[in-house]
């Protein structure tokens, strides 16, 4: 058997604390920290070489997350939680993100949240699914999902017209999901991803002459982000985007804010716990490709490299993503199969969903204030050395 494989099947498989190891509890707290400190930077050092050793990383996770596990940060809710993953999502999420099995998941969440109460300067939601999300989209690596949770707060934190007193039930934020901008159908696409609609033809530029109302166009559009993180099954599965652009005009230009646009794009790659796995780009004018070249800098290669323009032609998204996801508007008159319903049907079902009491109360309490980064305490704070967070591959 091979070390790696021989590695997978005894650390990680065993990622909470043995029953035979209930001593270890009474282990003094510096010993505790000088192990973690020794296995954190051995990790590390791994992580920044190019040799054929950067698997190792992962089973460095695991033992992270063991050591852990000596004091672990449990919460009634943990034991309560269900997965609504099928069997062959589960799979997938063991293959591409590392989700081993239930024991692997909840060492790895409540090894997160212990870390997340012990920073002065980080106060955070520490249910176990908020959680789970960060460890998800970073493929159980543990110092990659404290970087993530940090991004997020801290990007929260820092542009509070975007995410403070996010309401579902706003009137404000209803009308602007109407234009079109962006919308989600229920299903899913044929492997098994959420799709993101969002279209041009109807936007209200006048909305964008006046700072509120560029702040309330990024703020719903940052609402809907946080109801697709909430869907479970694309947080393993994945989000993709189709971005429709008939009817954008060159008066786009005079109210397009390069600022807003690279603190949107720093949330959405660094911070935003998804997957996303495409951008399908259709009927794209030549005015937006220069746009997007100005923002080009501030995007990562991989961002780039899952961009895909189509010209007047839906026909290789109809092949990706399947017929029976699209809206009626997007179909040939011909088609006869199964569709997501028209557009503004699509629409007011997600106006439904996001008003639901669940997702409603979870909204409004992350967006109350209670959670932030405080900047003071954080400089203050010894920062972990960038060679601790891991280099992941693409997805």
């Amino acid at each position: 058997m091979k070390f790696n494989k021989l590695c997978t099947h005894t650390f990680l498989d065993k990622p909470t604390r043995p029953n035979n190891c209930d001593r270890l509890i009474y282990c003094p707290f510096s010993l505790q920290f000088s192990l973690i400190f020794t296995v954190n930077k051995i990790r590390s050092n791994i992580a920044n070489t190019s040799c054929k050793l950067s698997y190792l990383c992962d089973v460095f996770d695991r033992i992270l997350v063991w050591f852990y596990s000596l004091t672990m940060a449990v919460e009634p809710g943990d034991a309560k939680y269900v997965s609504k993953l099928n069997e062959e999502e589960k799979k997938r999420a063991k293959e591409e993100l590392h989700e081993l099995n239930d024991k692997d998941r909840e060492g790895a969440v409540q090894a997160l949240r212990k870390w997340a109460l012990e920073q002065k300067w980080l106060k955070t939601m520490t249910d176990f699914e908020f959680l789970l999300r960060f460890i998800r989209v970073r493929k159980y690596s543990q110092l990659g999902a404290r970087e993530t949770l940090e991004n997020y707060w801290t990007n929260r934190t820092n542009v509070p017209e975007w995410f403070k007193n996010l309401d579902p039930a706003d009137e404000k934020i209803h009308k602007v999901l109407r234009t079109g901008m962006m919308y989600c159908p229920k299903g899913y696409d044929k492997h098994g991803r959420k799709v993101i609609f969002g279209s041009m033809d109807n936007m209200d530029l006048s909305m964008m002459k006046s700072k509120e109302g560029q702040d309330l166009l990024y703020k719903t559009s940052c609402l809907l982000f946080d109801w697709l993180a909430y869907d479970e099954k694309a947080q393993v599965n994945g989000v993709v985007f189709v971005s429709d652009y008939t009817g954008a005009s060159m008066e786009f230009i005079k109210f397009w804010n390069p600022e807003a646009e690279k603190k949107m794009l720093a949330y959405f790659q660094k911070s935003l716990p998804m997957r996303f796995k495409a951008f399908h780009l259709y009927k794209m004018p030549a005015f937006i490709d220069a746009l997007f070249a100005i923002i080009s800098p501030f995007m990562s290669q991989k961002f780039k490299d899952r961009m895909h323009s189509h010209g007047k032609s839906l026909v290789k998204i109809y092949e990706e993503l399947g017929m029976e996801v699209f809206p009626d508007e997007y179909l040939p008159d011909d088609y006869e199969g199964p569709s997501a319903g028209t557009r503004q049907e699509i629409i007011e079902q997600n106006i439904q969903d996001i008003q639901k009491e669940e997702f409603r109360k979870y909204m409004l309490e992350m967006s109350s204030g209670k959670y932030y980064v405080d900047t003071e305490k954080r400089k203050s704070a010894e920062k972990p050395p960038e060679a601790s967070f891991r280099k992941l591959n693409v997805d």
